[in-house]
């Protein structure tokens, strides 16, 4: 510990007598993100997950074209799934919608290619440290027997990181968690900026797993486009 705060020290230093100066800019976009899960190394199963993000991070400017940019922004991502399967008298069906809001601190290390007097060319890749808020799944089940019809509906709502559950009427029960709220991502993309104008493109492969769920590998990799403006 006292090494690595030493290394901090030392760059902060360095940073300072370089007459680093610090660019503030803010944007928001869309999500795509591609949820891939395995249980015991069996075939991976794939989901679809849309959202958007909006936050902000200051560049260091350090020499030339060259800046580290740690940011703060917020994420939220939504999907749903629906099924049926018979069993042994009858069909059972469902819909599973999920919900995520979570913190990301990126620190990304870019460079500008100055095309003409107010034109630039972004280029940038890093770490994105991940906390997750909410991550909840809201599903509801029908029985349906032929004859009969269908025998009711249960809805419930599960918190995906303690583990309770809980239905309509505010009775609940705990299982297992099923997922971490932490993750890291690496992250890289490309973008343009004209006058204080920016529009990036970027990508972003999750290198943990997230799923607490015993000999279950549960990864992501995501596609974000987004607008922002720097001051």
């Amino acid at each position: 510990m006292k090494k690595i705060f030493a290394i901090v020290l030392s760059a902060a230093a360095l940073l300072m007598g370089t007459q680093a100066y610090a660019q503030l800019s803010v944007g928001a976009g869309w999500l795509n993100s591609t949820e891939t899960e395995t249980y015991n190394n069996g075939d991976p199963e794939k989901s679809n997950l849309n959202g958007f993000y909006a936050g902000g991070q200051y560049n260091i400017h350090l020499v030339a074209g060259l800046g580290i940019a740690p940011g703060l922004y917020v994420s939220a991502l939504f999907g749903k799934e629906a099924g049926s399967q018979g069993i042994v008298v009858g069909t059972i069906s469902g819909e599973a919608k999920y919900s995520e809001v979570a913190l990301n601190v990126p620190v990304n290390v870019n460079y500008k290619f100055a095309i003409g007097s107010d034109f630039n060319v972004i280029v940038y890749a890093g770490p994105i440290f991940q906390y997750g808020l909410v991550s909840s799944t809201k599903g509801n089940a029908n029985v349906s027997i032929p004859g009969l019809g269908s025998l009711g509906t249960g809805d419930v709502t599960a918190n995906n990181y303690t583990g309770v559950i809980k239905d309509n009427s505010g009775n609940s029960t705990t299982s297992d968690p099923n997922r971490n709220p932490f993750n890291i991502y690496l992250g890289g993309g490309a973008g343009i900026q004209a006058g204080n104008f920016q529009v990036i493109i970027g990508y972003d492969h999750s290198l943990t797993n997230i799923s607490k769920v015993d000999k279950t590998t549960l990864g992501r990799s995501q596609i974000k486009i987004g607008v922002g403006y720097a001051f």
